[in-house]
């Protein structure tokens, strides 16, 4: 059978659309519609159905993804069994990063990269920390980086333990104040949304005996300096974003009147073709890049 075939089908299962497998293959939707076709021809069934707006697989593709999957990587394997050489190589790397880890790394990750082979490349991924084992698992993305625990039996290092802080304008009348608890529930709040540090700390504070609410609710960081520096909200954020938003915005720091664990940021690589030795030269890559950056160096962690 045409490998290509094989691999137009992982796209598809992948990006469960075929737009999204055209992109991922770098080739026309007519191309990937084509394959499709023969495929279906080859092995009697349909593989895929329309359900609103994604292709889902039959039971039979479902069979097929883990037989196909294998004898990929096997393939893959074999072929990368010969050093991988990023000065000759058109690799495209795809990461999943959340809106902090792309403020905090995705330069040096990709500086590094382009460094190092002028036709390497790298995809961001949005980060889905729900759905990040089974995107994981399925191979859509190579690592991410996350401060979710994602189970899963993936291989895991741990980048840097991360603590927060409180930050508001220097004009805030609660900049001059001792912030006690009490404080800190009765002040007003901006949050972002999806930040899983910010739930943590919901948990925090609810163990205390209390809820702190939020004003404004937004989906970006970058949207937090000015809506601080505008009001008098706070907000609760990862330290080493804090101090580099203060070398810019007039903004203070205030250690969170209640114990708070550091959270622990983590990078997971992908189960399928764990030995290609592309995946394995990207994975050290970035943990070099990170620990560039944070100075903190990488841990080897117990499979989640």
């Amino acid at each position: 059978m045409d490998l290509n075939l094989l691999r137009t089908f992982m796209a598809v299962y992948e990006a469960r659309s075929l737009t999204g497998a055209a992109s991922a293959l770098h080739v026309t939707q007519s191309a990937v519609s084509q394959a499709m076709a023969r495929l279906r021809r080859d092995v009697a069934d349909e593989l895929f159905y329309r359900s609103g707006r994604e292709m889902l697989p039959t039971p039979y593709a479902l069979e097929l993804f883990p037989v196909i999957r294998d004898a990929l990587g096997r393939i893959e394997n074999a072929v990368s069994a010969q050093a991988f050489d990023p000065l000759t190589s058109t690799r495209r790397f795809r990461i999943a990063l959340s809106e902090l880890g792309e403020m905090h790394w995705l330069a040096g990750i990709v500086e590094r990269v382009r460094a190092a082979g002028p036709g390497l490349s790298v995809d961001v991924i949005q980060l889905d920390p729900v759905g990040m084992a089974d995107t994981l698992a399925r191979g859509v993305v190579d690592v991410a980086i996350n401060s979710a625990i994602v189970p899963g039996g993936f291989q895991t290092w741990t980048l840097k333990r991360e603590r927060y802080v409180v930050v508001m304008a220097e004009s805030n009348p609660l900049a001059s104040r001792e912030l006690d608890l009490d404080t800190y529930r009765a002040a007003a709040h901006a949050v972002v949304t999806g930040e899983s540090g910010h739930s943590n700390i919901e948990r925090a504070v609810e163990g205390l005996g209390g809820s702190r609410e939020p004003v404004a609710v937004m989906n970006h960081f970058a949207a937090l300096p000015p809506m601080l520096c505008a009001t008098n909200l706070i907000a609760t954020m990862p330290y080493s974003l804090a101090v580099w938003w203060a070398r810019e915005w007039p903004l203070v720091l205030r250690d969170l009147p209640f114990p708070f664990d550091p959270v622990e940021v983590r990078l997971y690589m992908r189960s399928a073709h764990q030995e290609a030795s592309s995946l394995l030269w990207f994975r050290d890559l970035v943990l070099a890049a990170t620990e560039a950056e944070s100075g903190f160096p990488p841990e080897r962690a117990h499979r989640a």
